[in-house]
């Protein structure tokens, strides 16, 4: 798999893997990659179906997807890496992660889930996410209107303009056949689910979750419960995307957990509201 990257050497020790969300490419998460720039080198990709890695006419699924990202940072001579994703570039952490555990030192996900157990929940979700697709190519920029008013980005209407103008931007940017074609070969409705290999996880994890973002406080709750070395941060005041509305504050956050070493063999569950 032909992976688009950016390798931001930084002459650091460590390296962290970025993985952007959903209608956006690696550009969206530049702010984060600044905010982490004093102390690591960052590796940015375009995960397939946006900016300029290709999802069309390649057969993958999300297993091999970590793969490819894990073939990648061999070429680029990392042994090891954090992996930091939001939302759906979150689901392509826990599968590097699961897949390859050697290469990971600590996850960040934020805003992200390890699939649908239920074969007939996702079964339901897989023929939504067939819906969605022909929104997509049949009509690209109402899909991104109707996107952008789900309730999972409802605390995005008290954000800066320009903030908002920029994902619109980045979301209307991508190819609308790239993305319906990515939905299709690992979105939640296809991709397997990691539940159980949570459990197995040695690495330290950290689980954010924003306060104004129910279904994923629930989801990242369930997933504490079940990693042996989690800490689970709800983040006062935000939504799904926290990077973005609550800028500062994530970068306090994530800088703080990444600079905090290996697991110490202690259990940490606890939930935090910050």
């Amino acid at each position: 798999m032909d992976i688009n990257y950016r390798f931001n050497n930084n002459h650091k020790r460590e390296t962290v893997l970025l993985m952007h969300g959903f209608i956006s490419d690696m550009s969206s998460m530049d702010t984060v990659c600044k905010d982490l720039a004093s102390d690591f080198n960052i590796l940015q990709v375009d995960l397939p179906g946006f900016g300029s890695t290709r999802s069309t006419g390649i057969d993958y699924t999300m297993d091999e997807l970590s793969a490819g990202l894990a073939s990648l940072t061999e070429s680029l001579g990392l042994e090891k890496v954090h992996v930091l994703g939001y939302s759906m570039g979150g689901r392509t952490a826990i599968s590097f992660l699961i897949n390859h555990p050697k290469k990971v030192l600590s996850a960040v996900l934020e805003s992200t889930s390890p699939g649908i157990e239920n074969m007939h929940e996702r079964a339901v979700r897989y023929e939504i996410d067939q819906r969605r697709a022909a929104h997509i190519t049949d009509d690209y920029e109402t899909f991104i209107k109707e996107w952008g008013q789900m309730g999972l980005f409802d605390s995005q209407t008290q954000i800066d303009g320009n903030l908002l103008r920029k994902q619109k931007e980045n979301r209307l940017s991508q190819d609308p056949l790239e993305v319906a074609d990515s939905l299709i070969k690992y979105g939640t409705g296809v991709q397997r689910a990691y539940w159980q290999d949570l459990k197995h996880v040695d690495q330290r994890v950290l689980l954010l979750a924003g306060e104004k973002d129910d279904k994923f406080k629930e989801i990242n709750k369930s997933m504490a419960q079940l990693l042996p070395y989690p800490q689970l941060k709800i983040v006062n005041g935000t939504g799904h995307n926290i990077h973005m509305e609550a800028r500062k504050k994530f970068a306090i956050i994530v800088l703080g957990f990444l600079r905090g070493g290996c697991n110490n063999g202690k259990r940490m569950a606890d939930t935090q509201r910050i």
